[in-house]
């Protein structure tokens, strides 16, 4: 599945339509078990990183942000498999009661590498996470659960977004899962990305730290949400995507031409609407492609909607590179962040760059 070639925007809420809401979120990582751990402890400055039993070329123990519970031999799907499952389960047990006869639908953010066509190792983990969180589903009652699959990486959770949101606002879909999962403690990842020299080798500074995680949010209409008397944590007020040329495999020179385009039609929002932006949360890394197109789209998106007040946030400072992870990640930390006041922000604004091209950003806002 390839990025698209042209800006995909939609409007929730306002003078456009009712905002899908967010009524429970769970995640799992390198750093905590849940929304609420990884929130407090990124706050407390804490640090997932440690060193893994894989090895670069100059002997070095590679770092990661691995979950340390999982046992040290485990790789791949069978890393996958109980994150994204462990963590659906925790959501689905928050919210209790789901919607008697309702139609509900699993949108599942998911690594570049696992495209339809991709390679057999690859592919076979697609179908097992695939199948486990459709079991996970169907053992609590969900009859017929509905699957769409974004395997877009960083900015999966945008193109998601789109998907559900259009979904409940036509009533084809009362509740929506949303969320992703991704790992880079695999032997064939990390051979791959040393290869490229991408990931961190203790030496080499214009890389990555690889870390693993899964997020899920619940999102349904307010109808739904007040039948149920599901809290309301916040609201999606705005998606978008784009797509950037400029990649690590090519040499076209990086214009941030797509995260800009896709981040003004936020900022527009923001503006005609008379709100500031309180809060974006990045999933930069400190690799210099990335750090090049943040520092040329940042000016162009915030420069009249983001005061000096406002937080800047970078995801992978404690938890690596969640990948497709990322995003979904990024959306339980600022719903928590929101909803306890620090930082004191009533909208965050979610921003995924993919390693192929395509880019995302979703506003959420706090729900008043």
């Amino acid at each position: 599945m390839s990025p698209p070639k042209t800006l995909d925007s939609v409007h929730f809420g306002g003078r456009w339509s009712t905002s899908p809401l967010i009524v429970g979120t769970a995640a799992w990582n390198g750093l905590a078990f849940s929304p609420y751990q990884t929130w407090a402890f990124r706050r407390a400055e804490l640090s997932a990183f440690a060193e893994t039993p894989f090895r670069a070329r100059n002997g070095r123990k590679v770092t990661m942000a691995p979950i340390r519970t999982l046992p040290t031999r485990d790789s791949g799907a069978e890393r996958l498999v109980p994150i994204a499952t462990r963590t659906l389960s925790q959501l689905l047990k928050d919210l209790g009661e789901l919607p008697p006869k309702a139609v509900v639908a699993l949108v599942l953010c998911l690594p570049e590498r696992m495209v339809e066509n991709s390679a057999q190792g690859s592919g076979a983990q697609r179908r097992r996470v695939e199948q486990a969180l459709m079991r996970v589903l169907e053992e609590r009652g969900v009859s017929k659960p509905l699957l769409h699959v974004e395997p877009r990486g960083h900015a999966s959770l945008a193109f998601a977004l789109i998907e559900a949101g259009v979904a409940l606002r036509e009533r084809k879909v009362d509740v929506a899962f949303v969320g992703g999962v991704d790992t880079h403690y695999d032997p064939e990842v990390v051979q791959e990305l040393l290869d490229r020299e991408r990931i961190f080798d203790g030496e080499n500074l214009n890389s990555f730290v690889g870390g693993e995680g899964a997020a899920f949010c619940a999102l349904t209409r307010p109808d739904v949400a007040k039948r149920m008397r599901w809290p309301v944590l916040a609201r999606l007020d705005s998606v978008a995507t784009d797509r950037e040329a400029a990649t690590e495999d090519n040499d076209i020179p990086c214009r941030a031409e797509g995260l800009s385009r896709a981040g003004r039609v936020v900022s527009e929002r923001l503006r005609e609407e008379r709100r500031s932006l309180d809060w974006w949360l990045s999933d930069m890394t400190a690799e210099e492609l990335r750090v090049h197109e943040f520092q040329l789209a940042w000016p162009r998106v915030a420069h009249d909607v983001m005061p000096p007040e406002s937080t800047l946030d970078f995801l992978s400072e404690c938890l690596g590179d969640l990948g497709a992870a990322a995003m979904p990640t990024g959306l339980a930390i600022a719903v928590e962040g929101m909803l306890r006041g620090d930082p004191a922000a009533s909208n965050c604004l979610l921003t995924g760059s993919s390693v192929g091209g395509a880019r995302g950003v979703v506003l959420l806002s706090k729900e008043t």
